[in-house]
């Protein structure tokens, strides 16, 4: 009697569904860096603001207003002075990740310094910062510094750092743990949970929703308004929109067909986030949600780039040798480290004084000696060019490095007298390693732990699914889960509601008229004289935001939930405010209206706009009742 042979596709390799190549993580890594760098720079204008106690958000308040679980390094001194040097050393840890040093502690070190941040000025922020510190975190746990970065590059072993770059079968490229698990599911529930929290009629039904998002002109583009009526198009496109985020993610996790699943996944979320940056004005999110995607490349992606793309020039880089004074370890690192960040995966590097001509010329230079493919030897800034010009990326800068040779000659100079100097730098800063560390069992067992938290948070985010669990163990309504206080403590708590269950029907701004010591009123964005009732309504069509952070913080202020932040808003301007033509003139005090208008429906004409005075403030030396009777005259108004 034969025996049933069942087909090996039916038990597909479930390793390569949670796996990820430490190249995608390399490059993923870099931009990484990359936008914790424009996240503070777009940041440091307004740092006084945000992150001081002369600012609109004093630390009192602040922690106050934040349970118990929110910690933050920018709580332990006010002045701005701390808060730009907690910003200095993000940046450096940001500038430490993207080259790959000590990576595990800058990635730490940006975890915990983004999360201070966070949690010193909660009011500015949205999805796209709960992503990028949760994937920081999960990052904690993966060898992100495995390849293409200065750690991989300092092991002793040369042979071995040669190995790993060039994929050995010794090395394996594909990374498989509980942390490349919980990093793949995070990348995707912010898909999936959107759309399980996307039930509003507008998504599921009429495929009004991309209708009602780019109709909001606080924060469309341009070109969201050139064809946002377009319901042939609209219509549709919605659909997609929910039908993707719905389905996306089973399918990128599927055992079957992948990685053909995982290839068709990527291409669809990156159009989708592409045509989130050229149609919506939301900050940073699209690119933390694009960088994400590149985790989800399976390594035949990897393996073909290398391949097709870097062939041509590889080939030349294959007979490329680089020659270093051997008594000089400085020397040897910075070879080393120019062959990982400039691709030189196949370049050798070679005592000089292995070969006697080599030795000579480097004796008769001082200088290191690079032999290109054609067997031509060049010294000094040649040589740098050389290897750029070798580099499958950065050849486009050989030129100029050529034509700035007689400084870099004198620079390389230098350099060359002071290399004592530099090894004991590098002696201290840059050791050799033994071999590269990854995060242990320990570790991953502690990720596992947290990723059935954050995944049993996401789920209760869901009203439907929370109501059948308590439903289900008679639970009561509030009840929380035992891992809340630490997960805000990581700030891990999230919530993917986006334009969920449907995006915002109207447009609202604050509009704040002023009264100055000299008894003028002012409408304070300006200084100009306080606008009719119909100049301040045209005033939604016109981008009002100095970036969006300003957004966040000025549509919040109009929520019930933030109403005492309006007194630190109105005071902050009491006390900086000046009028543009007339420095000597202040403020006596103000109103703040918030003014909304409906968006219509498909096809219907503009509604009118309604305003509601949410705040009222008199500036020191001034009365209640004084500003008041004053503002209500200017205003026309009879209370």
């Amino acid at each position: 009697m034969g025996v049933a042979v069942i087909p090996k596709a039916l038990f597909p390799d479930l390793r390569a569904v949670f796996s990820v190549d430490l190249r995608g993580l390399a490059l993923f890594r870099i931009a990484l860096g990359l936008i914790l760098i424009a996240d503070l720079l777009i940041r440091a204008p307004d740092l006084i603001l945000w992150l001081s106690d002369d600012g609109l958000t004093p630390r009192e308040w602040i922690i106050q207003w934040n349970n118990e679980w929110r910690l933050s390094l920018y709580f332990i001194h006010g002045h701005w002075l701390w808060a730009a040097l907690l910003n200095c050393v993000a940046a450096l840890s940001a500038v430490a990740l993207i080259l790959g040093y000590r990576t595990r502690l800058s990635t730490l070190a940006s975890f915990v310094l983004l999360g201070s941040l966070h949690f010193r000025a909660p009011m500015l922020l949205q999805g796209g910062d709960i992503l990028l510190v949760a994937m920081l975190f999960w990052s904690i746990f993966l060898p992100m510094g495995a390849r293409y970065s200065i750690d991989a590059t300092l092991v002793r072993d040369r042979g071995q750092e040669a190995a790993i770059n060039a994929g050995s079968p010794k090395f394996p490229s594909a990374h498989l743990s509980v942390a490349s698990a919980a990093i793949l599911l995070q990348a995707m529930a912010v898909y999936f949970f959107s759309a399980w929290l996307k039930t509003g009629a507008e998504w599921q039904l009429d495929g009004t929703a991309i209708y009602y998002a780019l109709h909001l002109d606080d924060i469309n583009t341009w070109f969201a308004q050139q064809w946002r009526d377009w319901h042939s198009l609209t219509v549709p496109l919605t659909h997609y929109v929910w039908w993707l985020e719905f389905v996306g993610p089973v399918l990128i996790f599927s055992p079957w067909l992948n990685p053909m699943f995982r290839y068709l996944g990527v291409l669809a979320f990156v159009s989708l986030e592409v045509g989130f940056l050229l149609n919506l004005e939301i900050g940073l999110f699209p690119f933390i949600s694009i960088a994400t995607m590149l985790l989800f490349l399976p390594s035949s992606f990897w393996d073909r780039l290398q391949t097709r793309l870097f062939a041509p020039r590889g080939r030349r880089a294959n007979r490329l040798t680089v020659y270093y004074d051997q008594p000089c370890a400085f020397c040897e690192k910075t070879c080393h480290l120019l062959r990982t960040f400039l691709l030189l995966d196949k370049a050798e590097i070679q005592p000089a004084q292995s070969k006697e001509n080599i030795a000579r010329l480097l004796e008769q230079e001082f200088s290191w000696v690079v032999e290109d493919h054609t067997g031509a030897l060049t010294t000094k800034t040649a040589a740098l060019a050389a290897l750029f010009r070798a580099s499958p990326v950065f050849f486009v800068l050989a030129p100029v490095i050529q034509f700035a040779s007689p400084v870099g000659d004198r620079i390389y100079h230098w350099i060359g007298t002071h290399r004592d100097g530099f090894g004991r730098v590098f002696a201290v800063l840059l050791p050799w390693r033994s071999t590269a560390k990854y995060p242990g069992l320990g570790s991953q067992l502690f990720v596992a732990v947290m990723l059935l938290s954050v995944m049993a948070w996401n789920i209760q985010t869901i009203p439907a699914w929370r109501s059948a669990i308590v439903k289900q163990f008679g639970l009561q309504e509030n009840a929380r889960l035992p891992v809340e206080p630490v997960l805000r403590l990581l700030n891990l708590t999230q919530t993917w509601d986006m334009f969920a269950p449907y995006p915002r029907k109207s447009d609202s701004w604050l509009v704040v008229p002023g009264l100055t010591t000299r008894g003028d009123l002012v409408y304070l964005e300006t200084g100009s004289p306080a606008m009719s009732e119909q100049v301040e309504t045209q005033l939604k069509n016109i981008q009002v935001f100095d970036n969006y952070r300003w957004r966040k913080y000025l549509q919040r202020l109009a929520s019930k939930r933030h109403r005492k932040y309006r007194q630190y808003y109105a005071r902050w301007l009491c006390e900086n405010w000046r009028h543009p033509q007339n420095p000597e003139v202040g403020l006596a005090g103000l109103f703040i209206y918030s003014k909304t208008q409906v968006t219509p429906l498909p096809g219907e004409a503009e509604n009118s706009v309604s305003a509601k005075r949410i705040w009222r403030h008199w500036c020191a030396g001034h009365t209640e009742e004084q500003v008041t009777a004053q503002l209500n005259q200017l205003l026309g108004l009879t209370r």
